[in-house]
């Protein structure tokens, strides 16, 4: 008697809840409908005109679907993504695969702080970038401090469109991204000074910017420090050379002359194949 009334509510059970178990599979073998952005633009006609980026606005507009569907569809907001939200859709982009550790990232900056979400940040140029290009001056916005020493005479080429702010700095990256020295970053462009040489000047194996500010300068040749101060930071003179023979060596003065430029004499100043005081 328990086995038939087994039978029997299996048999009811497929009777009134079947319908509902094949419909549920049915729903199940097709694919979600998902709001994408064409939907989107038949009601936001205004939008679609400078929305460029991101096809697909239900990836970021959280509720997209529920608003498409309802009959009187609320605002859909969305608040200010951070850089792991993008990061979720662009972690296999190589370029960004350093984020983590970037500069910007350390100091709080987003990714929409720099990348429009619809549109570029930068639309237009004034006359002072029109030469630069959208990337520097999207820089500026925030390194205006940069940017100031592009005006001194003594400078790279950037806002006369000979280099880029991306040229040098990988935003999306740190300092300690590659195993390079610096100077190999300055050497790629400035081949004429790269070694190695058979006398080395240990600053300029080391790190360029010891001796040049690699945005701009008052000096010549981008120097910090107008010559002879800036070789005298690390160098003396010697009293037996420079033109000061004799038995007056510790008292006699050293002319202007010998002072006036150093490497007027060390032509050799990045490095010498023959000359250890970097003379020729």
């Amino acid at each position: 008697m328990k086995r038939f009334m087994g039978i029997f509510a299996f048999f009811l059970g497929c009777m009134v809840f079947g319908p509902t178990w094949a419909a549920s599979l049915e729903g199940a073998s097709k694919p979600i409908a998902r709001t994408t952005g064409k939907q989107c633009v038949e009601c936001h006609e205004s939008e679609a005109k400078t929305h460029i980026y991101h096809g697909d606005c239900a990836s970021c507009h959280i509720g997209a679907e529920a608003h498409s569907k309802a009959e009187k569809p609320k605002t859909v907001k969305i608040g200010k993504p951070v850089s792991a939200q993008c990061l979720s859709c662009h972690e296999t982009d190589k370029r960004r695969m350093h984020f983590s550790i970037a500069e910007h990232n350390k100091a709080g900056i987003q990714c929409t702080d720099c990348h429009g979400m619809h549109a570029p940040k930068i639309k237009s140029l004034n006359a002072a970038m029109e030469k630069g290009g959208k990337t520097v001056a999207l820089c500026s916005t925030c390194h205006q401090d940069v940017m100031a020493r592009f005006s001194m005479t003594s400078h790279h080429p950037v806002k006369e469109g000979g280099a880029t702010c991306t040229g040098c700095h990988d935003p999306h990256a740190s300092k300690q991204a590659t195993l390079g020295a610096k100077t190999a970053q300055c050497t790629k462009c400035h081949q004429a000074v790269r070694g190695p040489h058979a006398f080395e000047h240990p600053p300029v194996a080391e790190d360029c910017t010891t001796c040049h500010d690699p945005h701009g300068s008052p000096n010549k040749k981008l120097l910090s420090v107008a010559q002879p101060m800036q070789c005298l930071q690390c160098h003396s003179i010697a009293g037996n050379r420079h033109g000061q023979a004799g038995a007056n060596n510790n008292t006699q003065r050293i002319t202007g002359a010998a002072l006036r430029d150093c490497a007027s004499c060390h032509g050799s100043i990045h490095g010498s194949s023959a000359d250890q005081h970097l003379r020729f």
